[in-house]
């Protein structure tokens, strides 16, 4: 029997320059686990390492991504093998994967006015109480990113997920009808 939407445990992972970032999710209110691994050096075999780890005790129906093959990606090459990596890794651990665009992410938290990496951060604050605490302060542009980012990063793809997932689901039910 296939589980509800609500049931649904998700593992998002943002990979980032010193490791990644990851949210785990049953369904879009319930935020089960969420960190920052950080490898040294930010090597493609330790990053892998722990994403299995964490793909062995969470175990996950879907691992989201971001498409860092998308138009509108600016990642580097090495991430880009990352995500290919993790791609076949969760194939071989019977996990679907699904990716997530930067355009699409942005659509999903349009309805809250969230255009920016902070705007949309806040949201998921609200959204999920449990990184309210966690919520960097705005940065100027002179400052560097605060590593937290990319935990509301992942959560965003989790969340985005969610979202298109419903949104699918209604599509469905409509031409049904």
């Amino acid at each position: 029997m296939m589980k509800s939407i609500q049931e649904l445990r998700v593992l998002a992972i943002d990979p980032t320059t010193r490791g990644y970032a990851f949210a785990v999710l049953e369904g879009p209110h319930q935020l089960i686990d969420w960190g920052v691994k950080s490898v040294r050096p930010a090597r493609q075999d330790l990053c892998l390492a722990g994403v299995t780890a964490q793909i062995r005790f969470f175990a996950p129906a879907v691992i989201v991504l971001e498409n860092a093959s998308g138009a509108d990606s600016r990642r580097c090459a090495r991430v880009r093998r990352l995500v290919q990596a993790i791609r076949t890794l969760a194939a071989k651990n019977r996990a679907r994967t699904r990716l997530i665009s930067q355009r699409e992410i942005k659509a999903a938290f349009a309805s809250a006015r969230a255009v920016t990496k902070h705007q949309i951060a806040v949201a998921i604050a609200g959204l999920l109480p449990e990184l309210a605490d966690r919520l960097p302060r705005y940065r100027k542009p002179w400052m560097s990113e605060d590593y937290r980012t990319n935990i509301f990063d992942a959560a965003a793809l989790a969340l985005t997920y969610f979202q298109l997932r419903d949104k699918r689901r209604q599509s469905r039910a409509m031409d049904s009808r």
